[in-house]
């Protein structure tokens, strides 16, 4: 648990500034990624490769093949996953923890229409929706 929280922090904090200006975000996006941070995601998260390769519209094998080559991620997978981070931070300091804020993104959401947050995960869009709906919740105006 120690390790993980470390981890969290640490990889937040490396791209503090990523996560909090969407210009930075997108500029960062532009660079790629390296792989490492698809990893590093994993245990922030607690999503296993194929939920988080799925996120970022690639396979687990194309994953594989970029670490081996050690080539970075392209810019849209980069965003996504830039994006994803800013997602758990916020769903961390709101919910405390990545499993209470895991265990809330597979249930109904009635801000989001009743959909299951962790389903719109799979786009910009859908993160910025689940993004809407948690600043929602932190300010405590619920539909």
């Amino acid at each position: 648990m120690g390790a993980t929280l470390n981890a969290k922090t640490s990889l937040f904090r490396q791209y503090e500034k990523e996560l909090s200006n969407p210009v930075a975000m997108v500029m960062r996006a532009a660079e790629g990624l390296a792989v490492s941070v698809f990893y590093k995601i994993i245990q922030i998260t607690a999503l296993n490769k194929n939920q988080l390769a799925a996120f970022i519209d690639v396979t687990p094998k194309t994953i594989d093949n970029y670490r081996i080559r050690r080539h970075k991620l392209g810019r849209t997978e980069s965003e996504q996953l830039l994006q994803l981070m800013a997602l758990y931070k916020k769903g961390q300091e709101i919910f405390g923890n990545s499993e209470d804020f895991n265990l809330w993104l597979k249930q109904p959401a009635s801000g989001l229409g009743g959909i299951v947050p962790f389903e719109l995960l799979y786009t910009q869009g859908g993160i910025n929706l689940v993004m809407e709906e948690l600043l929602r919740i932190e300010y405590g105006a619920l539909a």
